[in-house]
């Protein structure tokens, strides 16, 4: 297998070989045929062979992505809900203790560097406590009892890079919502609101579905910048997913990996900020009707 010859060692192959590699690489065409070959291939999610793995490049990128796709997914939601609930309490109770408390606390955790964050988190909750593992997505040579023994071992894993990448992404949720509801409480519907004697927790819901438009804006933004979050906690914690396996394509140097790799993430961003493109758009032409 290429993949066990070291990277220093210069890989000796013979002429018809060279031949073959030449004619599925198209290398003996022009530069701008070579481009357009690249094109076609990639329509049909071609990206060639692993030097590493030895297996085409999508059976390795679909082997890792869906773990990447359960960390992002779930790190963006728990993200998005904590910081939106703790932006929305924070306006509330703006510049009271409460608010003086999460201003100063929430934003240490984005100046803090994700790795180092996610070191820390292994050191006291891993090997101190024992709580969590601290590497992986499954144990190894596992023998699950039914289903609902895997999905404990796989949350059990996700726990720690999870919490990790939550706790990196949710200060600018955080921030955003703060401010734009702050902006929303001088509102006439929310003096209105309190006028009629509606509970808190009314007059709260009020202010975040008319600042909603900003928040989906601002998860959307946030898929690209958690791309590279992801690409260091899954380092860190040896998860199995798109950032450990760009990572080792690149130490490898198995440029065809890093080539689909980089594809795959760019269409999943791209896919995301449509959708929300059109939520927003959906979202404003019904605050118009109203």
């Amino acid at each position: 297998m290429l993949g066990s010859q070291s990277a220093d060692l210069p890989v000796v192959i013979d002429e018809e070989t060279k031949s073959r590699l030449m004619d599925y690489y198209h290398l003996n065409d022009p530069l701008h045929l070579q481009f357009v070959h690249y094109l076609i291939d990639a329509a049909h999610l071609d990206f060639g062979y692993s030097i590493f793995y030895n297996v085409p490049v999508v059976d390795v990128i679909s082997g890792r992505l869906p773990w990447t796709l359960l960390l992002m997914g779930t790190a963006l939601l728990l993200s998005t809900v904590l910081g939106i609930l703790l932006g929305l309490e924070s306006s509330w109770n703006r510049e009271k203790r409460l608010d003086n408390l999460l201003l100063i606390v929430i934003p240490l955790f984005r100046s803090v560097p994700v790795f180092f964050l996610g070191s820390i988190l292994i050191f006291f909750f891993g090997y101190r406590l024992g709580l969590f593992p601290v590497s992986g997505a499954l144990t190894p040579y596992m023998d699950y009892q039914g289903f609902s023994s895997m999905v404990k071992d796989i949350a059990s894993h996700l726990v720690l890079p999870l919490a990790c990448l939550s706790a990196f992404e949710m200060p600018g949720t955080y921030l955003l919502v703060r401010n734009v509801c702050s902006q929303q409480l001088e509102r006439p519907y929310v003096l209105m609101d309190i006028a009629r004697g509606l509970k808190d927790h009314h007059v709260k819901r009020h202010i975040l579905l008319n600042s909603i438009g900003p928040v989906v804006n601002q998860v959307a933004a946030m898929l690209g910048f958690m791309v590279g979050g992801t690409l260091f906690v899954e380092t860190v914690f040896s998860y199995p997913g798109m950032g450990l396996l760009v990572y080792n394509a690149f130490i490898e140097r198995d440029y065809p990996v890093l080539q689909g790799a980089f594809v795959f993430i760019s269409l999943f961003v791209l896919a995301c900020n449509y959708a929300a493109d059109i939520v927003c758009s959906y979202i404003d032409g019904r605050a118009g009707q109203e």
